[in-house]
């Protein structure tokens, strides 16, 4: 049986897929299984053993479609329900599935502030997307299986300023991830080293080149436990670092679900967005900090670049020295 699975982005949603994958491979006799997403997302499924091909998504979309219709696929899974996703499956005329979204439910609870969700993470409304195929969740969670040249002796070697992979992680550290996709779902960056700060063992600062240059363009100044690498390591480098460390402090982003996939113990600071949305830290230990009796909480989907009522309360009012001790103690464990 061949099938395709559809998921363009983002980083988050596509590591969210894999337990799906895996199910999909075992549980289904001689499964052929490709993968649709977008180029940039292909590395997060290049050494996982239960995808056969990765098939990028091209433009014009009718590329990527001709493409596809000479595979002949006998079953198609759509994980992203939007318009080109379903122009493609329709255009395949294959047996389809598709994951149902909760944005209506979503938009009830930001209007309200009453909870509409079904109560379900992503991953297992994923595997209501194929019931017609009679797989079921193995409960094994998240799966990010990285290239050997991370997995070896040659990424310990890998040298980030003065010091190396080995000498960083030669004693247990944490994880703070300072970025997200939009602002009111980050760790503002005054809190990110009072917390920084207060964690008492060595803390590997993550993020990406935008959060690089917004730490380059304030006055923010870390203590000698912090070693900034914020634009310095590619994300399947950061995934490397994630996967031994002994306690992960993050935003709702990516970085919450490279956690999960290796089950390390998460932290999860959550801003304009909730937990009940689904996107939780899935199948690992986790604690979710918010700011309790907020009623302007949830304030958007997937957040947004300022504040809406200008005040940023969900973050700034965090118990940022629990949550540190909450680090620390894993680090002493």
């Amino acid at each position: 049986m061949k099938i395709l699975v559809i998921r363009f982005s983002s980083i988050g949603d596509v590591l969210l897929t894999t337990p799906l994958l895996r199910c999909l491979k075992q549980q289904l006799p001689d499964c052929s299984l490709h993968f649709l997403t977008k180029s940039t997302m292909s590395q997060l499924l290049a050494s996982n053993p239960n995808v056969d091909r990765v098939v990028t998504l091209q433009h014009p979309l009718k590329k990527t479609i001709k493409q596809l219709r000479s595979e002949h696929y006998d079953f198609v899974v759509d994980l992203h329900n939007n318009h080109r996703s379903r122009l493609i499956r329709m255009r395949l005329s294959a047996k389809h599935s598709v994951y149902r979204k909760e944005n209506f439910r979503k938009w009830l609870t930001i209007l309200t502030k009453h909870d509409f969700m079904s109560g379900l993470h992503v991953v297992d409304r994923y595997f209501q997307a194929v019931s017609p195929l009679n797989v079921v969740n193995d409960g094994k969670g998240l799966q990010l299986p990285l290239p050997e040249v991370l997995s070896g002796k040659v990424f310990k070697t890998r040298m980030f300023g003065s010091k190396s992979v080995l000498q960083l992680t030669a004693h247990p550290y944490a994880i703070v991830a300072c970025g997200a996709q939009h602002a009111t779902k980050r760790i503002p960056l005054s809190k990110l080293m009072t917390l920084c700060s207060q964690i008492k063992g060595p803390v590997l600062l993550l993020g990406d080149k935008g959060d690089r240059d917004r730490l380059r363009n304030s006055d923010v100044a870390f203590s000698p436990n912090v070693t900034n690498l914020c634009g310095k390591t590619s994300l399947l480098e950061s995934a490397a670092l994630i996967r031994d460390a002994a306690v992960v402090v993050t935003p709702d982003s990516s970085m919450m679900h490279f956690a999960a996939a290796y089950h390390r113990p998460v932290i999860a600071v959550w801003g304009a967005t909730v937990p009940e949305f689904g996107f939780w830290a899935y199948s690992t230990q986790r604690a979710d900090c918010q700011v309790s009796n907020l009623r302007c909480r949830p304030c958007s989907r997937m957040g947004s670049e300022r504040c809406p009522l200008g005040h940023f309360r969900c973050m700034d009012f965090q118990d940022w020295q629990r949550i540190a001790e909450a680090a620390s103690q894993a680090l002493a464990t």
